[in-house]
């Protein structure tokens, strides 16, 4: 079975419209599909509905933005409850902290040359879900920087003027939420993050005692981090997930549907589902 549980659209910081991503996932052969929006659930019910017509099964998730140690952590919610009153209410919170996050970001970055105020409540006008993505996006489109990495490594990333701190909950909080909503708590790419090896193993073992059941083994095309994260799970008892964290059909290194098979001795999980 072609299985894809990690996609974005429009309802965050995706570019594909959700039934526009189910259409892509179709066309590539996936049959099992998950939107995983950050911090909303508002793509769902769009992304559901398409996938009825395109004859693919469907899971409801999100991608919670948390932190542990000071270091942004990404918590998949698998097979949620759309309509899960303590999901909602912390995903609202979550989409206020990052509203307020990105004017603070606007007002340290606003001069003549970078009307960065009035970006960012064009971003606002336009969107649920604000991100520095957004933003990078905005500072192309109106010529201030060439590409969306420059943007960031000239004014949004770490150490650099337009760089404030996300207030993020702590995992503990996110994994709370989605088994408050009945669905799987999943670790996105663990490998992704800057921690050692004995930090990694310290997420993982916190990330398990406090109820995560699953991290991504198969993340996009990163072939090589299949071997140890198939490693990971099978010494913290994880099940494993696959999904392409897909944001733009322009970027070929995570097209929907062309992952590598969850390796045997990794329990699926969409098994749990």
């Amino acid at each position: 079975m072609n299985i894809d549980l990690h996609l974005h659209s429009t309802s965050s910081d995706g570019v594909l419209a959700p039934a526009a991503v189910v259409d892509l996932a179709a066309d590539a052969g996936v049959e099992l599909l998950a939107l995983t929006d950050h911090d909303t659930v508002a793509g769902v019910v769009e992304a559901r509905e398409q996938c009825l017509q395109r004859g693919m099964r469907f899971v409801a998730g999100v991608e919670i933005s948390a932190a542990w140690n000071a270091q942004a952590i990404h918590v998949l919610g698998l097979n949620v409850d759309p309509l899960s009153e303590p999901l909602l209410d912390g995903l609202a919170a979550l989409r206020a902290m990052r509203r307020e996050r990105l004017r603070e970001i606007g007002r340290r970055i606003e001069s003549k040359a970078i009307p960065a105020l009035k970006l960012v409540a064009e971003i606002e006008f336009r969107h649920e879900v604000v991100t520095r993505t957004h933003l990078a996006r905005s500072l192309v489109a109106n010529r201030i920087t060439k590409t969306a990495a420059e943007a960031f490594k000239r004014f949004l990333g770490r150490g650099r003027p337009g760089h404030v701190r996300a207030e993020f909950p702590d995992i503990a909080s996110a994994i709370e939420w989605i088994r408050a909503a009945h669905g799987v708590p999943v670790l996105a790419h663990p490998l992704r993050y800057a921690l050692s090896a004995g930090g990694r193993h310290r997420l993982l073992e916190e990330f398990r005692e406090r109820g995560g059941e699953g991290i991504e083994v198969v993340c996009g095309r990163a072939d090589s981090h299949i071997e140890p994260l198939t490693v990971l799970a099978q010494r913290f008892g994880f099940a494993g997930s696959v999904g392409s964290d897909f944001h733009d059909p322009q970027f070929p290194w995570n097209p929907p549907g062309r992952l590598a098979k969850l390796p045997t001795g990794v329990e699926p999980v969409w098994h749990r589902f």
